[in-house]
């Protein structure tokens, strides 16, 4: 193991890159990572260790100096426009520019750097340019790692309870508006202990391991399954009889052996369910009841629940209503296109919260266009403080079928000029095809402000792409109950290469909803999708700081 002192590569960020620091050791800049240079006035860069640089990023032997075609030959074209535009900045002295970007090596494989630079007075009163390149490589991946982590168990490789719960609750919104039952299903391994005590825990982790792919063929796409922990398993079902899949489950996971080196060992379960509902807590509530029941204890009724009515009036007036940003990048290069904006809400102990049910009792009081409105007032201000920052924004069938409302919406998208050709507006597949005429008008009349228009949640609902096409999406994001373990389900992936086939026939983007491998994110680029975006290239921030622009 390297036991040589770690520098913090922000570290570099902070120090001035002026004369006389430049005296910072080799060595030093070999152990945050970082490969000093100075670009001369046709952009190319002098670095004081080419050597070092050539064997850290597998380029092979470099030009000297190193050109800008050639530096930005291993960059995206997003990539290329961004640092250039960040070098234009650097015309006075001070001037210091940063931008994170994608750079591929010599052997295919990609490393993920940041380039800072200052501008610096010389003695002839010209500017210089000095930089460091800094290696985030191991930074960057070591931050997915844990991202996978917050939301997996690591001997079976489900989510756990926290996934679970953010999925089943998007789930029982989904069943409510489609008018279906949505339901929790706990299994319990009642002997696990037991064959632990006797062949070792290292055979129990193996049994949970085969249980595990046992119950990910058993359900379908929406349903929602994790490891709740030792010995509980939750699965979240949509539109399922959950008696006849609580037998099935029993006859598939009881009554067949498990390999073990021991040889065939089998394993005793316990099934029971409870019926979730929109309502805030409600997977919270019928995972306490299961567990209840499973226990043996007496199980309590569930109490009465504040009403939300008026924490959504209440949000709305007392700017208790923020956005979070999450990445979307491109499938190809990696990049971040663009950010889609999220709901969030500040309880009243201060905690944020995701949008989730307080957004359905919005709907239902008639305010949902007013959350629509401020999530524009709340991105707009990021779009003028960032140069080609992108961002997507989701509209609700409340704005669209109130025609005030839309008109208000279609008005302060209109006074933003220039500004609102760098948003998407994003509407579900649902919304898009119950009002087919209304969604053409609002996007007909969105597009001719400049803006974009996509369609959300693609593959949930039950519709034709003929139908959808009438709308004129120039995206389409694909559900992620179809994406999410796309690269060990052949089903998944037929759907997927359909997808993409048709939408590139009709010259439509496809955006790859909850992307959280990077086993799934290869497949996805294997088939053609064009936008990746979940928690495998981060999660919803307060901020767009994964922003490509020159900070």
């Amino acid at each position: 193991m390297d036991s040589r002192p770690k520098l913090d590569p922000a570290i570099i960020g902070t120090v001035p890159l002026s004369p006389q620091n430049s005296d910072v050791s080799q060595t030093a800049l070999a152990l945050a990572k970082a490969y000093a240079f100075r670009v001369r006035d046709d952009g190319a860069l002098i670095f004081e260790n080419k050597a070092a640089l050539e064997q850290a990023f597998v380029f092979g032997p470099l030009v000297e100096p190193v050109t800008q075609p050639h530096w930005e030959a291993g960059l995206s074209g997003d990539a290329v426009r961004a640092r250039r535009r960040a070098y234009a900045s650097l015309n006075w002295p001070g001037a210091q520019m940063r931008v994170d970007y994608t750079l591929e090596d010599g052997q295919g494989g990609r490393r993920h750097v940041r380039e800072i630079v200052e501008a610096i007075e010389a003695a002839d009163g010209s500017l210089e340019k000095r930089g460091v390149l800094i290696d985030q490589t191991e930074t960057v991946e070591a931050q997915q790692k844990l991202l996978w982590a917050s939301r997996h168990d690591a001997i079976t490789g489900l989510e756990n309870q926290d996934a679970l719960i953010e999925r089943g609750t998007t789930l029982a919104t989904l069943a409510t508006r489609a008018r279906m039952d949505a339901q929790l299903l706990r299994l319990r391994v009642t002997n696990l202990d037991d064959l632990g005590s006797v062949y070792g825990v290292e055979c129990a982790e193996r049994l949970l391991g085969q249980l595990a792919r046992r119950l990910e063929g058993a359900i379908h796409a929406p349903d929602a399954l994790a490891r709740l922990n030792e010995t509980d398993f939750g699965i979240c079902v949509l539109g399922t009889d959950p008696a006849a899949l609580g037998e099935r489950l029993k006859a598939e996971i009881a009554e067949a052996p498990y390999g073990t080196p021991f040889g065939p060992l089998y394993l005793d379960v316990e099934l029971v369910m409870m019926r979730m509902s929109p309502l805030p807590g409600s997977v919270e509530d019928a995972l306490e009841q299961t567990q209840a029941r499973l226990d043996g204890h007496p199980v309590a009724a569930p109490g009465p629940r504040r009403t939300v009515d008026m924490d959504v009036i209440a949000a709305l007036e007392n700017d208790r209503i923020s956005l979070a940003f999450q990445p979307i990048v491109s499938a190809k290069t990696g990049e971040i296109h663009h950010h889609e904006c999220l709901l969030r809400f500040r309880a009243d102990d201060g905690r944020m919260i995701s949008a989730g049910a307080i957004v359905q009792d919005a709907e239902r009081l008639g305010l949902i266009s007013q959350l629509d409105e401020r999530a524009l007032r709340l991105a707009i201000p990021h779009l003028h403080q960032t140069e080609d920052l992108h961002l997507a924004l989701n509209v609700s069938a409340g704005t669209l079928g109130d025609p005030q409302a839309a008109g208000r919406y279609l008005s302060a998208l209109k006074s933003l000029g220039p500004l609102a050709k760098r948003i998407t507006i994003e509407m579900t597949e649902t919304l898009a095809v119950d009002d087919p005429a209304a969604a053409a008008r609002f996007s007909a009349e969105i597009r001719a402000l400049g803006c974009c228009f996509a369609v959300d949640d693609f593959g949930s609902g039950y519709t034709t792409f003929r139908n959808l096409m009438a709308v004129e999406a120039d995206s389409l994001k694909i559900d992620g109950s179809l994406i999410k373990g796309i690269a060990t389900d052949e089903n998944k992936q037929t759907f997927m290469r359909m997808m993409v086939d048709l939408a590139q026939t009709f010259s439509v983007k496809t955006v790859a909803e909850m992307v959280e491998t990077e086993a799934d994110a290869a497949v996805l680029r294997r088939l053609g999708a064009d936008y990746l975006q979940g928690y495998h290239f981060g999660v919803p921030s307060p901020a767009p700081v994964w922003s490509r622009m020159a900070r």
